[in-house]
């Protein structure tokens, strides 16, 4: 993850990830999950595998911004200054 983007993108990142997670799921859920179920092993594991890394990243992405929430509330807040 590139360290320099900012909280914004993080969660807007997180937004995209969940939303691919939840359409791979729904894909499957319901009456897709027959269709699943013909496929071969090797192509559900493929397909879980993806389920499970875009999970992790979330996972991470969550963490990042709890990291920088975190960072945020112990900077000392310091006075906005105005320039004339």
């Amino acid at each position: 993850m590139d360290k320099r983007s900012g909280p914004h993108d993080r969660f807007e990142r997180l937004g995209s990830k969940l939303a691919q997670l939840e359409s791979l799921l729904t894909m499957v859920g319901g009456e897709g999950i027959g269709h699943f179920r013909q496929q071969e092993a090797e192509q559900q594991a493929y397909f879980l595998g993806l389920c499970t890394r875009l999970a992790g990243e979330c996972r991470d992405l969550c963490e990042s911004l709890q990291l920088a929430e975190q960072d945020s509330e112990a900077e000392p807040q310091r006075p906005h200054m105005l320039l004339n």
